[in-house]
């Protein structure tokens, strides 16, 4: 065991190391991912900490420093107020198996808040990424396993080592498993990223495959499951005084309620089929979008306005931001307040924050000017493995913890505890308390929750205290489901469906709270709905959307349980909606899923097909209902049955709508659209004079009556009408039509190209002199994807009438793939040799674009445009653009390096969501994108332009995910040199192009 050693001697030897430290290798002008300069020299820890901006009153300390403490990546305290932490000097190590890495235990011995006392508890770990304490033992990811460490000696070294799950991936290594934290349920959660793909098999005879999600496993009996799913590479789980459970995320939204069975919007790669993913409770952001670390801090140390918020750590941006959150029906809403601390230094990296002993934030940083696996996988040398640090922000004189030990407390003493103002004193109590799980703790412990003159915090810790040590007793189960508080009879049906089996009462009073007035209630019941034995999921499930208001939470989660059930029991889902005692107002939101879901089962109750349409009482819900009717119309045959069913109601539909009076209100143009597609031929004349002579503009309802005219052009292709595509596609496209948006003409090409007429590659290009820039990019793309009209287009470059700079390599590659030697031919006289993988020679074509935009100052004004024509087919900036890839606004667009490699050479790293697919179909088309869902009924894919194609499986010829990303190579070949230097102006830009300045080479 190594000696423990003195803080003061420590910090002596730091600033000895940092005063001599060598400055870094590159020549000072290397900007680190997501980083807007050259960071400073690194500091000394006390030099660091003065640096630190906090508001007036509070004051940063050092707590523990290098040499002892390198490379933290998690920590937590445990019932003696140590601090666990692990350390990884292996990362970014992908390789597997016993490394160097440590889990170390720092002790404050004689109160003056310097842990003195350091010892190694366990080694031989390769990134360890995750801790916590507790059932007579410590817990450690350490990816591809989850482990149990148990000191069996006494001596503070682990001599027990447990498997308790694996099969974690290590494919990117900032991802890997992290956060276990001690659920409100006793249950120890952890979290995963979204490109580290992992296959856990547990002991409940299941085996789990996924990428980001909430795992959980039960520190009883080993059992493993998938808790939730979605995010990205999220990093830190909170939870608040109700036991909801919040986490930050990185590059997409920050900040998001996670539930039980939710699945969330995901940063990249495919979703699982017919999947509404949830969206972020956040509508603002802070500086830059890069979060490691979340927690809700609640303690006495600090004045009222710093608790009851969420602390996160912003790496990107140094600081600790502050978001507070208020409840919003079934779920919440966050806004944002003041950062609580910028820390003024490019190295600090807080990747954790938690509440210690004292009642302080406490921020553990790994202290480094590389914050991402770019500047990992670039430069892993670079990666600095000397330091790290943990600090503590105090308030005024708050007075230090002398040495403790919570375990020594009785029974009483401890449930005292879960009423403390100190979340650390509440969470460790009840930990302990769960840990003990004797008779007579439980049974006081059911009195005090029922204790309705009790303070309501230590009566949720208590009921949280009986649910981590056991099964509830029966009787007091009832008693908490029959209660009118709301938050107890949540967490009483959420142990109902934890138990899978409870008693035939329990099932019952659950049952009976699917119709209950607290959002919160009801959303518990539709996640145990599918867990609990001998309950029909189906009515629980609907009668929960039979609510007074639309909760879009409880609506998600009530979908994510209903849909395994559409394609078998549509009749009776058909009859529990229309006898629901409620109006189905809540069901609003899901009836068009619903409604794809039963239509893409291919035989279809017409009485549930009617029921969720008349469900769809909100418009926007009612307009994507028709949508999907029409597209289903589009696509198949349908049997004359259902045609008859869906003529039969929409002769009612306006009625019903109250919108007989508007003729031209998008509902009625949907309904003439899919009466047309049914066969009603009266119905074609006022769908062909919605696309050509639509109504004057109303920017209230531009957006669906353009949404309607979409699905008039495309029905019509259907039907065949003639001089569509020679009079009225060119006419639609044409800049002489105002009627049209560039997002409405963008839409025309994509839908004409459904249509196998060899006239389209003719009609195409001849109106593309006359397409606005941003729109050429799509023009071409059409052209790409079929035989006749690739050959029409490559004819055009033969003749110099379209530029070779016009086609991209990833188009380039798609004609390729259409395996016609005319074709190829032509490929190789014009373009030469295509490789399918990453060019060795882009760092060269980086160097020379360096030259370029460090000497010619562009101008961001003219480079919004260079944007929109090329970049905005795929990612948003400022609002702009199209969100195929990720969103620029936050992503640190100064860093000159950065942006240089993700342009010039972007197949440089590639996430796996953002691997190009190929897709060649049946009817002979060619389409290549981001691939959003590959179910076994249907494969959909997002294409550049932002457009999305969902394409029956049996449709699909040949699928193909390359190795290459979506962003093409060759951008340079593209642009002029000053269209270059105007692009990068606008990158780099931090405003819109309109307020902003050349930003500085």
């Amino acid at each position: 065991m190594r000696r423990p050693r003195n803080l003061a001697s420590i910090l002596t030897t730091t600033l000895f190391l940092v005063a001599t430290y060598p400055a870094p290798a590159d020549d000072g002008r290397q900007v680190p991912h997501g980083q807007d300069r050259p960071p400073n020299a690194p500091r000394a820890p006390l030099d660091a900490a003065r640096a630190m901006t906090v508001p007036p009153g509070f004051a940063v300390e050092v707590v523990a420093c290098e040499p002892e403490l390198v490379n933290p990546t998690a920590m937590t305290f445990d019932e003696q107020g140590r601090i666990w932490i692990t350390e990884s000097v292996e990362y970014p190590r992908r390789e597997k198996g016993k490394g160097r890495d440590r889990v170390k235990v720092f002790r404050d011995d004689d109160g003056d808040g310097r842990a003195e006392h350091v010892s190694v508890f366990a080694q031989g770990l390769n990134i360890p990424s995750g801790i916590a304490v507790g059932h007579g033992g410590v817990w450690v990811a350490n990816a591809p396993d989850i482990l149990f460490l148990r000191d069996d000696d006494g001596d503070s070294v682990a001599d027990h080592r447990e498997v308790v799950a694996t099969g974690f991936g290590r494919d990117d290594v900032h991802e890997l498993p992290n956060s276990l934290t001690w659920g409100p349920d006793g249950w120890l959660y952890g979290w995963n990223g979204v490109f580290n793909s992992s296959q856990v098999k547990s002991r409940n005879g299941k085996t789990y495959k996924f990428t980001c999600a909430i795992f959980r496993i039960h520190p009883r009996t080993r059992v493993f499951e998938v808790w939730c799913e979605g995010t990205s590479n999220p990093w830190g789980i909170a939870i608040d005084p109700e036991g909801s459970f919040f986490s930050s995320a990185c590059v997409i939204d920050h900040l998001w309620h996670l539930v039980e069975t939710g699945y969330y919007i995901r940063q990249g790669g495919p979703y699982p089929p017919f999947t509404w993913p949830i969206g972020s409770i956040a509508e603002h952001t802070h500086q830059k979008a890069a979060y490691c670390g979340v927690h809700y801090f609640d303690s006495p140390a600090y004045p009222p306005e710093y608790r009851g918020r969420l602390y996160m750590g912003n790496i990107h941006a140094g600081a600790i931001n502050v978001d507070r959150v208020v409840k919003s029906g079934a779920s919440y809403r966050s806004t944002p307040e003041n950062d609580f601390l910028n820390a003024n230094d490019a190295w600090f990296m807080p990747v954790s924050q938690k509440t210690g002993p004292d009642g302080s934030l406490y921020i553990l940083d790994w202290y480094d000017r590389y914050h991402c696996y770019q500047d990992a996988n670039r430069d892993p040398k670079g990666i600095d493995r000397a330091k790290g640090r943990l600090y503590r922000v105090r308030y005024g004189k708050t007075p230090r913890r002398a040495p403790f030990n919570l375990a020594q407390s009785s029974d009483d003493e401890l449930i005292a505890l879960l009423g403390d103002a100190n979340v650390y004193n509440r969470d460790t109590a009840q930990r302990l308390l769960a840990e003990r799980a004797s008779p007579a703790i439980r049974s006081k412990l059911e009195s005090l929750v029922l204790d309705v003159s009790g303070q309501r915090i230590q009566r949720s810790h208590a009921l949280w205290a009986l649910l981590s040590s056991g099964p509830l007793r029966e009787e007091f189960h009832l008693e908490l489901l029959e209660r009118l508080n709301p938050n107890f009879q949540a967490w009483a049906v959420r142990a109902a469906g934890d138990l899978h089996n409870p008693s035939p009462r329990i099932r019952e009073q659950v049952a009976r709270l699917a119709r209950d007035r607290f959002p919160e209630v009801r959303l518990q019941v539709a996640v145990a709905a599918r867990k609990l034995e001998g309950v029909d999921p189906v009515p629980l499930l609907v009668n929960a959307l039979a609510t007074g208001n639309q909760d879009l939470l409880t609506a998600h989660i009530v979908w994510r349980n209903l849909e395994p059930y559409i394609p078998t029991r549509q009749r009776e889902i058909a009859l529990w909606l229309e006898e629901s005692p409620r109006g189905p107002d809540g069901a609003s939101a899901v009836a068009p899923r619903a409604i794809e879901r039963a239509l893409a089962t291919g035989a279809v109750d017409s009485r549930m097909l009617n029921a969720w349409l008349r469900a769809a009482v909100h418009t926007d819900d009612a307009l994507q209902s028709l949508g999907l009717i029409i597209d289903h119309l589009l696509a198949s045959e349908p049997s004359s049955r259902l045609t008859a069913d869906i003529r039969s109601e929409l002769a009612r539909y306006s009625v019903r709508m109250n919108i007989q009076d508007v003729p031209d209100h998008p509902l009625n143009s949907l309904s003439m659209v899919a009466l047309a597609l049914c066969g009603d031929h009266a119905a074609l004349k006022p769908v062909l004079q919605l696309l050509v002579s639509p109504s004057p503009r109303d920017e209230a309802n531009d957006k669906s009556r353009e949404t309607a005219r979409r699905k008039a052009l495309e029905a019509l292709l259907k039907l065949r009408v003639k001089g569509l595509v020679k009079v009225i596609v060119p006419r639609l496209l044409r800049e002489t039509d105002l009627q049209s948006s560039p997002e409405f003409r963008r839409d025309v090409l994509a839908i004409a190209g459904r249509i196998d007429d060899p006239a389209l590659g003719s009609v195409v290009l001849d109106v593309y002199p006359d397409l606005a820039d941003s729109l050429k990019p799509s023009a071409i793309d059409l052209l790409c994807q079929r035989p006749a009209w690739g050959k029409a287009l490559l004819g055009a470059v033969e003749r110099k009438t379209i530029p070779a700079s016009a086609l991209g390599i990833n188009q380039l590659r798609r004609l390729k793939r259409i395996n016609d030697p005319a074709i190829d031919a032509s490929i190789a006289r014009h373009f030469g040799a295509l490789r399918e993988e990453r060019r060795p020679d882009r760092e060269q074509v980086v160097n020379r674009m360096r030259t370029l935009v460090t000497e010619h100052a562009g101008d961001a004004a003219r480079g919004r445009a260079v944007f929109a024509k090329l970049c905005g087919q795929c990612h948003k900036l400022h609002g702009q653009g199209q969100e195929v890839g990720p969103d620029l606004t936050g992503s640190g667009r100064s860093n000159l390096e950065q942006l240089l490699s993700n342009v010039f050479d972007p197949n440089l790293v590639i996430g796996p969501g953002y691997q190009a697919t190929t897709l060649a179909l049946k009817d002979g088309r060619v389409l290549s994108g981001l691939l959003v869902e590959d179910g076994k009924d249907r494969v959909i894919l997002k294409l550049e332009g932002g457009r999305v194609e969902n394409i029956p499986r049996d449709q699909v010829d040949e699928l193909k995910t390359g190795r290459v990303s979506l962003m093409p190579e060759g951008v340079e070949n593209q642009l002029s040199p000053s269209e270059i230097a105007d692009l990068f102006a606008y990158l780099r830009a931090p405003d819109p192009a309109e307020n902003a300045k050349p930003a500085p080479p």
